[in-house]
């Protein structure tokens, strides 16, 4: 990696079995080169369609196996107006989800300081403008922030109803190097609107309106993003199945 101050993460959220060492990876990049007074850090997450529902959780912590992660309340409060969101869970109870789960003992474990604001975002290009306007708000807010972005990148195989190319080691290889790699590559290139299509039309990411939202954020809060790959591989790669996810981190 080169050097630099970060301001985000792209991280998966498929388990600590699956996808543990490559958010591991992630995390600890970001905090070996974030500052060390952050006291806030922003989750985008949540499995949303193309419609929504947009989400904040207004409630007061998360329990987390190293103790609560505490939620920046105020804000979580003022957001929620300001964008007219709906509440999680609240508002959305019978709706289980396992977007964010895995990404908070992290944060509890590099920054025990911190509060959490956690959003669920649409897998849309709207995703692109709420991320400006949270990086805006937690900007004026004088926060010392990061934001993170949760998602698996190609569900692949009859698991999940989804093989256009068969199965087998071509199958692996064409999701490894042209679909995982499709949506990883707009990231990279710093281009949030390309990466949302390429996961509405390639089915390359299970929750892309996270990813832009964090990238926008991010860039509304510090400025110009240079994002960088820290890990990627798939499910297979753990556990071999014909039914496999691709996972990757990266750094903003």
């Amino acid at each position: 990696m080169r050097p630099g101050v970060r301001r985000g993460l792209i991280a998966p959220h498929a388990g600590w079995t699956y996808s543990g060492d490559c958010a591991g990876r992630g995390y600890r990049e970001l905090a070996g080169s974030a500052p060390s007074d952050i006291d806030l850090v922003v989750v985008f997450g949540s499995h949303r369609g193309p419609t929504g529902p947009n989400t904040v959780f207004v409630q007061d912590a998360w329990d987390t196996p190293l103790g609560p992660l505490k939620t920046e309340l105020a804000l979580a409060v003022e957001t929620r107006r300001a964008l007219s969101f709906a509440e999680e869970p609240v508002e959305l109870s019978g709706r289980p989800d396992n977007a964010v789960e895995l990404q908070l003992p992290f944060i509890r474990y590099f920054w025990p300081q911190a509060r959490l604001l956690m959003l669920g975002v649409e897998a849309s290009a709207s995703a692109i403008e709420i991320g400006r306007e949270v990086g805006e708000r937690v900007r004026a807010g004088g926060h010392q922030a990061v934001f993170v972005g949760s998602t698996d990148l190609t569900h692949y195989g009859d698991n999940y109803g989804w093989a256009p190319r068969g199965g087998g080691p071509e199958a692996l290889r064409w999701v490894r190097e042209v679909n995982d790699a499709g949506f990883i590559d707009a990231v990279l290139r710093d281009d949030p609107a390309r990466a949302v299509q390429h996961a509405l039309d390639h089915r390359s990411a299970c929750c892309p309106g996270a990813t832009v939202a964090a990238m926008e954020a991010a860039r509304a809060y510090a400025g110009a993003l240079t994002p960088e790959l820290v890990d990627h591989y798939t499910s297979h790669d753990v556990r071999p199945s014909p039914s496999f996810v691709g996972y990757a981190s990266l750094v903003l």
